[in-house]
């Protein structure tokens, strides 16, 4: 399983930049605004309903253009009339029905509201025909052109037979702000030969999320790049390494839940695109 969440963060900072158009400012867009440089630093932050019971809350990357931000959507429920007690949420909620994960999104062309499951490849790690490929991430990112570090944020439904259980094999317990984490620790080893993945997995962070059937994981992946050919790795680049590890700690120690009440969230009308 490590092996596989190496591969998924090699993928993670490829997609999502996107440049202007000639009618606008030189630079990376998203939402249609520009995105500012700045220091490294963890100051997004995101914050959403989770089935009903929990508001979840963490802090994410900030600071370069091409910190990918977190794929959580936005809140659909905002400034629509009879839904107030939800368009307070950052993000868009997600709700749990017949066992499976659901957010309501916005038709870009409509602006109907419809429901639409989370997708199986983060949830499941499986792809449309059910078969296993390993975990996709809500939050994610790759430092692939200096230290190789990379970090990920999972919100999965554990299974034995996806390895979800070596996360947490000789795991110790620690309790931050009040969650019981598991936490495990890997030695740092070279991937500068492998041909799979540039860097292997030397963190799990992994919170059983109370009343639910889900957890939420957290893992950081670093390669010492002792056999590197280009200077790439911790050994090559150590401040950075330290910095993104102890940024890695402090989004761990950002994370809150706070019960909630629940909320009819039956919506009249509203199109499905379907299930799993």
């Amino acid at each position: 399983m490590s092996s596989r969440l190496g591969l998924l963060l090699t993928l993670i900072a490829t997609f999502g930049l996107t440049t202007s158009c000639a009618t606008e400012e030189p630079g990376v867009y998203r939402g249609g605004q520009r995105v500012q440089e700045g220091p490294l630093d963890i100051q997004n932050r995101y914050s959403f309903r989770f089935v009903d019971k929990w508001r979840i809350s963490h802090a994410w990357l900030s600071g370069p253009v091409d910190i990918e931000p977190c794929d959580y959507g936005g809140n659909s429920f905002s400034n629509r009339p009879g839904f107030e007690q939800l368009g307070d949420e950052l993000n868009a909620p997600m709700f749990e029905r017949d066992g499976k994960l659901y957010r309501v999104g916005t038709h870009y062309k409509t602006n109907e509201l419809y429901v639409y499951p989370v997708t199986r490849e983060k949830i499941y790690g499986t792809n449309r025909d059910g078969k296993f490929e390993g975990y996709s991430s809500f939050c994610g990112q790759v430092f692939s052109k200096d230290s190789r570090d990379g970090l990920g944020l999972y919100l999965v439904k554990p299974d034995s037979a996806k390895g979800t259980d070596e996360w947490i094999e000789g795991a110790k317990p620690v309790t931050i702000n009040g969650l019981q984490w598991l936490h495990k620790e890997i030695p740092i080893r070279d991937w500068s030969e492998s041909r799979e993945q540039p860097a292997g997995t030397i963190e799990y962070w992994v919170l059983k999320i109370p009343e639910t059937q889900y957890w939420m994981m957290m893992g950081f992946a670093a390669s010492t790049g002792s056999g590197s050919k280009f200077g790439l790795g911790a050994n090559f680049h150590p401040e950075k390494h330290k910095h993104l590890l102890d940024l890695f700690h402090r989004i761990v120690e950002s994370v809150k839940l706070e019960p909630i009440t629940p909320i009819n969230i039956k919506i009249n009308g509203v199109k499905s695109m379907g299930s799993d």
